[in-house]
């Protein structure tokens, strides 16, 4: 009898749920009349399913039911658009006047190039005790 129950055990869920076909059912109700163990079996599927099914249900954003990895499309609004591709649109301009501004240029007449350690250096000597560089220590690079 064990060797029948361990066979026909894999259909006690679809027997429960009402899913299986009219040879397997007849086959597993014949059965259920004589064995005491899986009809236990069948009685706490049951119970089971009885108790999942009173749980309360919840709803979920459509975003949760999607595949993993699967990021479902949403519309995007016109003004939603529009300020993005401004920003996007500034953000370059940004970057190109930081990029214009570190590659540099001619210096104009009558000013000195000076590098930026040195500028850093002399502005620290006088904001902290006075003037501890001279211009004559300035020279023009060539």
């Amino acid at each position: 009898m064990i060797d029948r129950c361990n066979a026909l055990e894999h259909l006690h869920s679809a027997w429960v749920d009402g899913e299986l076909r009219t040879m397997e059912r007849a086959r597993l109700a014949s059965h259920l009349q004589r064995c005491a163990r899986c009809r236990s079996s069948v009685q706490s599927l049951r119970i089971t399913q009885s108790m999942v099914r009173s749980l309360p249900t919840r709803r979920l954003p459509v975003d949760a039911l999607a595949p993993a990895g699967v990021v479902p499309r949403r519309r995007r609004s016109a003004v939603r658009v529009l300020v993005r591709s401004f920003a996007g649109a500034l953000a370059t301009v940004f970057v190109l006047g930081v990029a214009a501004f570190a590659a540099g240029g001619e210096a104009p007449a009558g000013v000195v190039p000076v590098r930026v350690d040195v500028y850093v250096a002399s502005h620290l000597g006088r904001t902290v005790g006075g003037a501890a560089w001279t211009p004559a220590l300035l020279k023009a690079q060539p």
